[in-house]
């Protein structure tokens, strides 16, 4: 009896059940708190990781990866991406995604982000003929190809004319409602109010989405609605840092002071150039901060007092300017403006950059939102910049992996390294702690507890 009874208890409690993954000797990032700890052994099965440990012991496993050390991270989460922008750089865009190409078009995005630790994204924009294979993609992750999450089409008023690809209009409070209620019937969990979107039909969304217990986004400029308003409402996330401007200079004489200033430095017809709308808005942040510095910092602590969250989106600007990213797209140098003019904007890139800062430091939430082609490489280049600009590596690596996830009320399943998240991580060949430009080291990609098989050694 008692030799069974040993038995027993030993096969229930004494063994040690085989993992599929272990990591061991790791430097772990710990996004929560901010902290490294060394001689991390981390446990994986199924996709899950089933523990942290500093227990120093051989684990059972299919496949156990030393370490040595190096600093391991939770994968980036990219917050606001458009599929338009990467399959327009191999074509028209397609109406529809025939099903014998569904694995082609995943592939494609999936390629754009995951080699470059980009394990998740919130597309933030997209056709609706496309929701269908997307759906399907977000409710059958892989672990070959990165996780989505859709907000569906950007909600937009009724203009009169057909809308654009990435966006759905609405006619009405009623059918802005209505459109909510489909989207979330379809599985939708997040939703995007864009700033074509008049007062009635925001609010009539944004009441409605918050009632089902969505998540509400907000791209907000363009002299529609403004941010202070929409904060008003309840909207508490906000899409591109780009978008304090417009906010800020809303007043009919601000706009004609803002106009007056534009014409001492550019000639007629800048707004016209590929460049123009980037030029602008950078201007708008030198007129704030020589003009309207105490409006700005108004609306910056009541951002903070709401709790607010930001995608960043700065990549974009600084690409328009040879010099200011580690890397570019642009096949030609624009000619458009004098040396003189590309110094003011270079200038102007930094006050922008100052702002980001200044939100960062009042308590607002930044999360990585790249809005951009080349999305893993943007999203490297966005960690670049903001290194560059006063942000610590553990500021960046939560801006990059944690502040993402929460935002997206995705935290219990990404964003840190804790029993039950999805084993989505990175072992870095080098430490940004030890140099920021080792952000563009090459890392060993996990993903779903699988080595993703990467290309590029380094980017």
């Amino acid at each position: 009896m008692f030799t069974l009874a040993f038995l027993v208890t030993h096969n229930s409690f004494g063994q040690t059940e085989k993992m599929d993954l272990v990591i061991r000797n790791a430097n772990l990032f710990d996004t929560r708190t901010g902290l490294l700890s060394a001689n991390q052994t981390i446990l994986v099965k199924d996709g899950i990781i089933i523990q942290v440990t500093t227990k120093k012991k051989n684990y059972a496993a299919t496949k156990t990866i030393d370490a040595r050390g190096k600093l391991v991270t939770p994968g980036f989460i990219d917050t606001h991406i458009h599929p338009t922008d990467v399959y327009r750089s191999y074509g028209a865009l397609p109406e529809t995604f025939a099903k014998d190409s569904l694995e082609l078009y995943r592939k494609r995005l999936s390629d754009t982000y995951l080699p470059y630790g980009v394990t998740a994204a919130m597309i933030m924009g997209q056709s609706e003929k496309w929701l269908p294979p997307v759906l399907g993609w977000q409710t059958d992750p892989r672990p070959e190809y990165m996780d989505v999450y859709t907000v569906g089409g950007a909600l937009i008023s009724n203009e009169g004319r057909k809308p654009y690809s990435n966006h759905s209009m609405v006619e009405s409070p009623a059918a802005a409602k209505q459109k909510v209620i489909d989207y979330y019937g379809l599985g939708l969990r997040h939703i995007k109010l864009y700033w074509k979107l008049r007062r009635p039909e925001f609010e009539a969304a944004f009441k409605t989405a918050d009632s089902l217990g969505m998540k509400v986004y907000g791209h907000i400029d363009q002299n529609i609605m403004f941010i202070d308003s929409t904060l008003d409402i309840g909207l508490r996330n906000y899409e591109h840092i780009l978008t304090l401007a417009n906010s800020v200079l809303h007043l009919q004489k601000e706009d004609k002071d803002f106009n007056s200033e534009m014409q001492k430095y550019y000639p007629p017809g800048t707004m016209n150039l590929p460049i123009g709308k980037f030029v602008e808005r950078l201007e708008m942040f030198r007129f704030i901060h020589d003009k309207k510095e105490a409006a700005m910092d108004t609306l910056i602590s009541k951002l903070a007092n709401s709790k607010t969250t930001f995608s960043t989106g700065f990549h974009l600007i600084a690409e328009q300017f040879a010099g200011l990213t580690y890397f570019t797209n642009n096949t030609k140098t624009d000619t458009s403006l004098t040396p003189e003019q590309v110094a003011r904007c270079k200038e102007n890139f930094k006050l922008l950059m100052g702002y980001v800062k200044q939100l960062f430091n009042k308590g607002i939430i930044l999360r990585i939102g790249t809005d951009w082609p080349s999305g893993g490489k943007a999203f490297i280049s966005e960690q670049l910049l903001l290194a560059e600009y006063g942000f610590t590596i553990p500021d960046i690596l939560q801006i990059s992996t944690i502040n993402g996830a929460t935002a997206l009320g995705l935290d219990n399943r990404y964003g840190s390294i804790e029993k039950g998240k999805k084993a989505d991580l990175l072992i870095w060949d080098q430490s940004p702690f030890d140099d920021y430009k080792n952000f563009r080291a090459g890392k060993t990609i996990i993903k779903d507890g699988i080595v993703f098989l990467n290309p590029n050694s380094t980017y």
